[in-house]
């Protein structure tokens, strides 16, 4: 017995030493090896750069397994995607099958656990994706005696705390998903088998086209899935969707043997609550929903069958109907309760002919605070001829819908009384058979009030809205935005049953008066997120939709805009194809007046287009420099200047995204007046007067300034005109750019009274020095005296060149010019 125990003990303890000397010698032996293995496999297979900056080979972690460990693994996008991260990893443990490593038919991968990963996927407007990253026509097999090989055996995938990105430019919608917990476990290397999956995600965000909705939502999927992985033939069997309180079961086939799928699904809620159906909605979910009260029961039910294929854009049918019966909401801090509340909505979309879709909602009534509201509709052949059928009448009491549900970043008041019934085909109203069509009923509007976070308070006291087939009239809206600014419109919507139903284009007109507009009281009550300044490098290109035909006149007492304060604002605006048209568009503003013709294009998207058409008059110089970045932007020598300015501009060109003209697309002229400009601060005019040696407190005004110009290629043209400071007459010609650099050439008379003492006194030197020659030198009383001025605005540069003056003879002018082109470079 003895005997035995001792072998028995040398046994284990040859055992323990095996193991230990295994867990050292193996990862040391095999570590470079599988990483080389692993490199190579994954760089034969993507079209993308991948990196781990450290690995790790272990025994002990996955015994009697061996651990493959990577870290800060990274996939990274080429070509068009490059340096964009598709995948980032912060670890990854590839468990090989022991066995495997001593063999010659290659390794063998048994699971794999991603900790922390990040995924960005991309789908650009034309389509492209990033994640297209798999090499075409390559096919990498483990042949036996290949060591080089990798054999995927896998038994599980464990991800843990990922997040997901998901951005789609083509459809405008985008998803992230945080907090992503994954086990997917079965033989996946099999022809058959029944894959467990338990899936949890802690916060969900859907957005399309910028309607959120789902907002953080919390979601889960377990189910068991019988994959024949040769065939891709996937039957659903006990799988469950949970979405925050919302659970629906789903069972069913589908199958992708090539490039189309085929569909057999059916789903349906279990254990249904009206309030698992109010759970999807982000605000009730969000503001005390656990203490909300519900009654009711609710069932949603449907199906997913057919062929989804790409080649010919052929979808499954999908069918679905949703039911909520005798439903009530109340909360116990609140007084109110919506109550009575049905639903019987159904959707039957066929997949190979949409225009086969029948969508209805037979029944939607709640009651609130004794008020019945009740809505139906049900819409036929919306593709080729859309037959619609909709009914709508009740009062809702805003001031207490608020006692009802706790909107806290919300507050409402008014009421809204609507009565409405339509019913016919959109032939009837394209082809002006109106007496076929009906459209009948109202919308009132009475003390309505909404007071939201972040936003100014929109008070509407009377509002009223009636409906015909051919139009809806706005008879009145009075509405105040604000404290200060305050709006009356009236005016008719045509065709707005087209627009809303179809493809068809809304026309109208509407008129708007103002006392009072403060745009800065609005705008401060914006988010700085939303609109960092007040002026126009603040805005982004807003495209013109191109189903819109609208007129739209506007007169307002008094606009305050930033610095800008206008009075008298009138004008007339079209919208019409892509296109924003400003005509006879004026006010006063800047001490003088403003009238614009303008054309805003947004046709093509890419390349956003202005033409414009001012006429300014006896506008303030310095005022309108303060008033706008635009002129601080193009014209900065305008910010030590004073005086009044008149001008007519046009122009055209094309527009950046921040809505600023593309410099080097300028194109146009005009002409500038003044009777005077005074120069407050000017670098170049304070050079001008040292090289002229003018007394320091020679003029600062220039007179009688008119003069002409052209834009081209970024620069602006000035032709030579004339003008005086003080005794002093000057033509001036030369450019400019857009980009702050000048050229100029003024040419100069100067009085010799108006020049300093020295040079005065230097040119009676040289007369008398000239006498004792036997040359006669008489001074002028004009001396002429080009500057070139170039550099920029801030860091002019002027050279002077003497042209010459007055005299009795040739030497005599060429010792002048000498003499003072001397005295002024010193």
């Amino acid at each position: 017995m003895k005997k035995t125990s001792k072998i028995i003990a040398l046994t284990v303890a040859a055992l323990v030493v095996i193991i230990v000397a295994a867990a050292v010698i193996i990862p040391i032996a095999f570590r470079d090896k599988i990483k080389d293995k692993v490199q190579e496999q994954i760089s034969s297979m993507v079209n993308a750069e991948v990196k781990f900056t450290d690995y790790k080979l272990s025994l002990i972690k996955a015994f009697p397994n061996v651990a493959f460990s990577v870290y800060d693994l990274s996939v990274t996008g080429v070509d068009r995607f490059e340096n964009d991260t598709l995948v980032y990893v912060k670890s990854c443990d590839l468990v090989f099958n022991l066995l495997s490593l001593f063999s010659d038919s290659g390794y063998e991968i048994k699971s794999i656990n991603v900790n922390s990963p990040l995924v960005n996927a991309l789908i650009l407007a034309d389509g492209a994706v990033n994640w297209d990253i798999m090499k075409a026509g390559e096919e990498v097999v483990a042949e036996p005696g290949d060591v080089s090989g990798l054999k995927i055996l896998l038994k599980e995938i464990i991800i843990h705390e990922g997040q997901i990105n998901y951005s789609d430019l083509e459809s405008d919608m985008s998803a992230t998903v945080r907090g992503f917990e994954s086990r997917i476990s079965g033989d996946m290397t099999a022809s058959r088998t029944n894959l467990l999956t338990d899936i949890t995600v802690q916060s969900l965000t859907f957005v399309m086209e910028n309607v959120k909705y789902l907002s953080g939502a919390t979601a889960s999927l377990q189910g068991n899935i019988d994959t024949q992985t040769d065939s891709l033939i996937f039957r659903f069997k006990n799988n469950i969707l949970n979405i925050n309180d919302l659970g629906l079961e789903f069972s069913g086939l589908a199958a992708m043997p090539e490039d189309d799928i085929t569909c057999d699904l059916s789903f349906s809620t279990r254990e249904a609550t009206f309030k698992s159906l109010l759970s999807l909605i982000p605000a009730v979910f969000m503001e005390g929903y656990e203490d909300l009260k519900t009654d009711g029961s609710f069932s949603l039910k449907g199906t997913v069958k057919g062929i989804y294929s790409s080649a010919d854009s052929t979808m499954p049918d999908v069918s679905f109907r949703l039911l909520v019966s005798d439903g009530t909401v109340s909360y116990p801090d609140l007084p109110e309760k919506i109550t009575g509340i049905s639903i019987d909505a159904a959707v039957d979309m066929d997949g190979t002919d949409i225009d086969k879709t029948i969508v209805r909602v037979d029944k939607f009534h709640f009651v609130l605070a004794g008020n019945p509201f009740d809505m139906s509709m049900n819409l036929r052949t919306p593709v080729s001829d859309p037959d619609i059928s909709a009914r709508a009448s009740g009062k809702i009491d805003l001031g207490k819908l608020k006692n009802a549900l706790p909107l806290d970043s919300i507050s409402l008041g008014g009421l809204i009384d609507v009565s409405l019934d339509l019913a016919g085909r959109m032939s009837m109203i394209e082809d002006k058979k109106y007496d076929q069509f009906r459209a009948d009923g109202s919308l009132h509007l009475t003390g309505m009030s909404v007071v939201m976070t972040d936003l100014p308070e929109v008070r509407i006291d009377d509002a009223s809205l009636t409906f015909s087939p051919a139009y809806s009239e706005l008879i009145q809206l009075k509405m105040k935005v604000g404290e200060k600014s305050d709006f009356s419109i009236s005016g008719r919507l045509e065709n707005y049953i087209p627009y809303l139903f179809s493809d068809g284009i809304l026309k109208g007109n509407l008129a708007l008066s103002s006392a009072v507009v403060d745009m800065n009281e609005i705008m401060d009550k914006i988010p700085t997120d939303t609109l960092s300044v007040k002026d126009t490098t603040a805005l982004a290109v807003i495209n013109i939709p191109r189903n819109i035909d609208f007129t739209f006149k506007a007169e307002i007492g008094r606009l305050f805009f930033d610095k800008l304060e206008a009075t008298d604002v009138n004008g007339n605006f079209i919208v019409h194809d892509g296109v924003l048209t400003v005509r006879e568009t004026g006010m006063k503003a800047l001490g003088g007046t403003i009238v614009m013709n303008a054309d805003y294009d947004t046709r093509d998207t890419l390349k956003p287009f202005v033409k414009a058409d001012m006429q300014i008059s006896s506008v303030g110089i310095k005022e309108a420099f303060s008033a706008f970045n635009t002129v601080q932007k193009l014209a900065p020598a305008a910010k030590g200047l004073g005086g009044n300015l008149s001008a007519g501009i046009k122009y055209e060109s094309l527009l950046g995204k921040d809505m600023m003209p593309l410099l080097g697309s300028i194109s146009g002229g005009g002409n500038i007046s003044s009777e005077m400009v005074q120069i407050l601060e000017s670098k170049t005019f304070d050079q001008m007067k040292g090289l002229l040696k003018l007394n320091t407190g020679y003029t600062n005004i220039i007179r009688d300034v008119k003069a002409a110009f052209t834009i081209s290629n970024g620069r602006v043209f000035v032709k030579p005109f004339d003008t005086r400071l003080g005794n002093i007459k000057m033509n001036v010609a030369g450019d400019q750019g857009l980009d702050q650099t000048i050229n100029y050439i003024v040419k100069t008379e100067i009085p010799r009274s108006d020049l300093g003492e020295s040079v005065n006194a230097l040119l009676g030197t040289l007369s008398a020095q000239a006498s004792k020659l036997g040359v006669s030198y008489v001074p002028s009383e004009i001396i002429k005296v080009s500057l070139k001025i170039g550099g920029t605005f801030t860091k002019p540069v002027i050279t002077p060149l003497l042209t010459g003056s007055e005299s009795s003879g040739a030497p005599a002018a060429a010792a002048s010019v000498a003499a003072v082109a001397e005295t002024i470079k010193t």
